[in-house]
C-alpha cells in the first residue's frame, strides 16, 4: 500500500471569510495553523484530515457549478464533504438556531443517518451519525478485485 491515510483536502473558493465562518464558527472545526484575515487561505482540522480553504480571484475561476445533490444527474468529480456528529438531531437543532437552510430531509440507512446543507459557495456538506461501530474490522475486498 502506498497511500496510508487522507491527509488534507484543498477547496478553492472565491471568498475566504464566509467559508471560514461557516466551517470554523458554525460547524466548529478548529484551526490547523494560525489564521490572519487577508492571507487568502485557512487550514481547519476535521479529525485526522485538514481542510485547506484557498481563496482565488473569482475572475480567474471557471463558473461555479450548481449545487450538487447526491442521487441526481451529477457530473463526475467531487460531490460532498461528510462530517460525523455524535447525535444528528442535536446537531440539526443547533444549526437551525443559526438559520441554516437544509438540502433535503434526514436520510436513514442501516449504516448512517445524515442530512445535507450547503456552504457559502454551494458545496454540499453532510452531517452524519454513523450507526456502525467504528471499531469493526474493515470489510474484505471481493475475491475478483484482489
Amino acid at each position: 500500500m502506498i497511500a496510508m491515510r487522507l491527509d488534507n483536502i484543498d477547496v478553492i473558493c472565491t471568498e475566504i471569510e464566509p467559508m471560514r465562518a461557516f466551517y470554523a464558527d458554525l460547524l466548529g472545526l478548529p484551526l490547523r495553523l494560525p489564521y490572519e484575515p487577508g492571507q487568502g487561505w485557512v487550514g481547519l482540522r476535521a479529525g485526522d484530515v485538514v481542510i485547506y480553504l484557498i481563496e482565488d480571484d473569482a475572475a480567474t475561476l471557471p463558473p461555479h457549478p450548481a449545487p450538487r445533490f447526491t442521487g441526481g444527474a451529477n457530473p463526475p468529480g467531487f460531490d460532498s464533504f461528510a462530517f460525523e456528529v455524535a447525535e444528528l438531531d442535536a446537531a440539526i437543532a443547533e444549526l437551525e438556531k443559526h438559520g441554516v437552510s437544509w438540502a433535503g430531509e434526514i436520510v436513514e440507512s442501516e449504516w448512517y443517518r445524515y442530512r445535507g446543507l450547503h456552504d457559502p459557495e454551494g458545496n454540499l456538506v453532510y452531517l452524519t451519525e454513523p450507526l456502525l461501530d467504528r471499531r469493526d474490522p474493515p470489510v474484505p475486498a471481493p475475491e475478483a478485485a484482489r
